[in-house]
Order: C-alpha cells, then structure tokens, then sequence
C-alpha cells in the first residue's frame, strides 16, 4: 500500500458510513446515497474505497465495540462518576429498544456496505497488469472486513455455535450485496459461518504476497490467519483453532517479548523507556502486533477506550492549591477493576502486565475535598506521541487514550493454542505454549494438569486479553456466569469505600441468561419482520 492510502485521511464516504462511536458518543454519520456507477470507476477510486475500509475497521477496535460487553461480564466496577455509561449493560438490564444496541447493530451493517462494494464493484474495473496487485489487495481487504464484520454481530446477536444444532439455530442477517432494499431473515449459524471462513479463505489467498512483520499497517495473511482460529476458537473447533494458531506461533514471525524484571523509578512506577512490554502499549512499537492498524496523530484517530479518566480539572485544581498533601494524579473512569482483578488474577507481584495495565492514583465523585485512592486500567492510556497537552502528571501528559489498535497479537494465539491443546488432550502442548506465554509476562511456568490446568489458561487469557473485548464471549463459551464484582481493596487490604462505586450494580448471573446473547434491535424488527427475534426476546 502506498504512502496516500496509510496517511490520508479518508476522502470518500459510502452509502452509510459507521458510526465511530468514540467513547460514549454513538450517534452515527447521516446517510448519503452514492451513485457507485460515478464514483467506482478506476483504481485512483479503488484506492479511496480501500482507504475507506482501512479508516473505519480501525474504528472498530475500541470505544463502543469494546466496553459495553467489557461492562457486562465481571471485571470491572462503575465508578460512582460514570454517568451511567453502558449501565444497562452492566445491570444486566439490556432492552431491545436500547440506542446502545441499535447503533452498534446498525454501525456494522453500515460498514458491510463499504466492503461489498468493492467486492462488487473492483472484480469489474478495467486495470492494468500493474495495477493487478494493488486491484487483488484491496479486493482481499474487503473480504477480510467483510468476514470480521460477520463475525462481530454473530458474536453478539448470533444464537450460540454449538455444532451439532448450526443448521437450524439462527444466526445473523448476511449483508452481501450494497445497498439491498431486500429484507432477508437471519441465515442459519452453519450459514453465517460458512460465510465467514469462505470470506477469509478469499482474503488469505489475495492478500498471499503482502509483506507480513511485526506491527503491519497493511492487512496481511497472517492477520486473516488470526482472525481464523478466533473464529474456529468461538465456533468450538478445537482441532482447526489449534492448527492456525500453532501455524502463527511456531513460524516466530512475532516473537514474544523477552522476559524482563521490571525497573521502577523513584515513585515506585514503570519508566515506559525502559520496558518493551510498556513500549507495545504506550508507544505502539513491539514484535508480538501481527497487524496493527496506522494512526496519526492529526487525521487519523482511532476509537478511544476511556477507561482510563484523567481528570484534569481536579489534578489543576490542587495543584493551584496550597495543600501539598492533595497533590497527585487524578482519575475519574467510567470503570475501575474489581476486587478479584486486582488482589487475585494479578496476584503475582512478577507480572510486569500489572505494572503496565494498572495505576494507583487519587479520585473524587463530585466534591474535590473527597478523595480515595484506587487503581484504574492504563492498559488504554494511549500513546503520548498523540497527546495534546503536556502535564506534570500521568507521566508527563494528558493521556486522551489514543493510541493504535492491536486486534491482532501473537499472546492470543499462544492462548489458543493452549486452550485447543487441552481440549484435544494434548496437555503437554497446553503445557508449553500457556508457559512460554507466562515466562515472557514474568509469570512462574505451571506442571498442573487436568481441570486445574484448564482453569489456569482461562485466567492467563483474562489476565493477557484483559479489557479487550473477549471477556463476556468467552463467559459464555465457559458457561460461566456472572456474580462477583467486588469493591477494590489493595495496597493492604485497604478498601475503597462503597461511596465511590456507583449503586444498583450487583448482579448474580446464571450460565444461562438470556443477556448473554444480545437482542436484536427494535427498529430492525420492526423495519424487516422477517428478522426473528432472539430466544427470550421477543415478549419484552
């Protein structure tokens, strides 16, 4: 891909563009009606429609796509300041009428259409024979769009995968034509799969000869391969997810961090310089990012994950203030970890991800005078080069969490790898890819076998994958429900008072609640009767 398509910002909307649902803000573009017979008509056009596909897949990795599930499942608490961000998800009050799921939904479907019109439209384009190579790529990107957009809504609106009922239980609505004024029913969840892995399989072969290394921009092979074996993972075939991540892994492509002892500077805290793991976060440089889409830091922003709340206005405010014993940095996240995050998934004081991922810092609700101390997730703190404003706190800047996605990294292969391996009874292999994991996140390596081994993987791939989006899904796959969220008490056992968490959020959730499958939204219902509603959805 050439330096135009990965810097420019994108130049040309489709029919419906997604909404970026940037934080909490989730109102979409409006509709514009594109003529695709004027405005697809060479490859200088292709090559607007591709960087289309490149600017909103990279919306697509944060924000609203990550925190409403992230709120659902059980790691995380509301701060008493969340101003009801995602409540009804984390209240497991979820109702088909809800503006969360509705624009989420429709966000999706929006972008499909950017994709099948290149599918549609690219294949019919007279090119040249240099021009071939870019005309297969691009096409290539689209199917990989196409099949992880699919994906996306099964995960949330698809009846469970369970192999033996996929020809008859219900999947999504399959969106492969642009602009279709048709109201087709939901396809079955053997043909929604299917669909996904022939659009991938596409992808893989067009996207053969893209130069694969650590931290890509471009969409290559080896992040079709990725996106894959998560689909085989969620399917349940643990036979095909743990050849295509042991392909990944065993290639060495993207290697590991080294294992590294941690340095703390003088106020007991990571110095990011000094810290490859830090560095893959915070400044987006590592070699375990099997695909990781550009940004910069004027016209192409990614969708934020705001769970880390700098608060600026108190930290200013008693800063200006005489009272040294008030000063310190200043939080106010949506979310802060539980209990259970902190003081036992984390409980290895060697785990550098704990240093990285978490802050000990101050907050308030409403009244400044009233502070506590807490930790807060700096996993999303975004990277200071695409900070704009400087600060003697929060190391240095005010992180506004841009930073570039990582949808794709070698530590959720190894998962699963391990994951596969124990479900196929190779334990040894379960043994050894969770270990070479946990040695280079400086956790101590395991013997245990059998169910204890099991249950060691889940929490290694809570503690890598941590608020990234997987949680809820893989609850559901585990058949676990949700019921403890526990108010933080760390450093000591302190505990940080109830008045700080917001109320009304105790959930005691069964394996089997029908939340764990999103309902579909009212007005798609209503606009295209043909669409049934999820199982316990359709009284409300």
């Amino acid at each position: 891909m050439n330096t135009y398509m990965k810097t420019t910002k994108i130049l040309f909307w489709a029919f419906t563009f997604a909404a970026m649902l940037q934080g909490c803000n989730l109102d979409r573009e409006p509709a514009d009606y594109i003529d695709y017979g004027v405005s697809f008509n060479n490859m200088q056009d292709a090559a607007k429609w591709d960087n289309g596909i490149y600017s909103t897949l990279r919306g697509k990795f944060g924000g609203g796509y990550v925190l409403p599930q992230e709120a659902q499942a059980d790691m995380l608490n509301a701060h008493a300041a969340f101003g009801n961000l995602y409540g009804e998800f984390h209240g497991w009050t979820i109702l088909p009428e809800s503006n969360v799921i509705q624009e989420i939904y429709h966000s999706y479907y929006s972008a499909l259409v950017d994709a099948n019109v290149v599918i549609t439209k690219l294949p019919q384009l007279p090119v040249s024979e240099s021009e071939k190579p870019m005309q297969r790529h691009y096409l290539g990107n689209a199917y990989f769009a196409r099949a992880f957009y699919h994906f996306s809504l099964a995960l949330r609106w698809g009846m469970i995968y369970e192999p033996a009922t996929a020809e008859k239980d219900l999947g999504v609505v399959l969106a492969l034509v642009p602009g279709s004024l048709d109201k087709p029913a939901r396809a079955t969840n053997a043909q929604t799969y299917k669909q996904i892995l022939d659009d991938l399989n596409e992808a893989e072969t067009l996207l053969a000869d893209v130069p694969t290394s650590p931290g890509n921009t471009e969409i290559n092979a080896d992040a079709v391969r990725a996106l894959r074996a998560r689909v085989y993972l969620y399917m349940g075939n643990m036979d095909k997810a743990y050849q295509e991540a042991k392909q990944l892994v065993d290639r060495n492509t993207y290697p590991l961090i080294a294992p590294y002892t941690s340095k703390l500077n003088s106020e007991g805290k990571i110095t990011p310089s000094e810290d490859a793991f830090a560095q893959m976060w915070f400044y987006d440089k590592g070699t375990e990012q099997i695909w990781q889409p550009y940004v910069a830091k004027e016209n192409e922003v990614p969708t934020v994950t705001s769970l880390y709340g700098a608060d600026l206005s108190t930290t200013t405010y008693w800063d200006e203030s005489k009272q040294s014993n008030k000063v310190g940095d200043y939080n106010k996240p949506p979310y802060v970890p539980t209990r259970e995050v902190i003081n036992d998934l984390f409980a290895s004081g060697t785990d550098h991800r704990a240093q990285v991922h978490f802050e000990f810092v101050n907050t308030t609700v409403n009244d400044k005078n009233v502070s506590t101390q807490l930790y807060v997730v700096s996993k999303f703190k975004g990277n200071p080069n695409y900070a704009t404003l400087t600060s003697t706190h929060w190391g240095g800047y005010v992180p506004n969490g841009n930073q570039a996605p990582k949808p794709f990294r070698i530590a959720e292969q190894y998962l699963i790898v391990a994951e596969a391996a124990y479900k196929l009874g190779n334990t040894a292999d379960a043994q050894t890819y969770l270990n070479t994991l946990r040695q280079s996140r400086g956790v101590p390596t395991t013997n245990l076998t059998g169910e204890d081994l099991y249950e060691e993987i889940k929490n290694e791939r809570a503690r890598e994958l941590a608020f990234e989006g997987f949680r809820l899904w893989d609850l559901r796959r585990w058949k676990r429900g949700v019921r403890k969220r526990t108010f933080q008490g760390a450093k000591g056992y302190y505990q940080v008072p109830g008045s700080f968490y917001a109320g009304g959020y105790k959930v005691d959730i069964q394996p089997d609640n029908k939340m764990f499958v999103w309902p579909f939204p009212d007005n798609e219902v209503q606009i295209n009767p043909n669409v049934k509603q999820n199982p316990g959805w359709d009284k409300q």
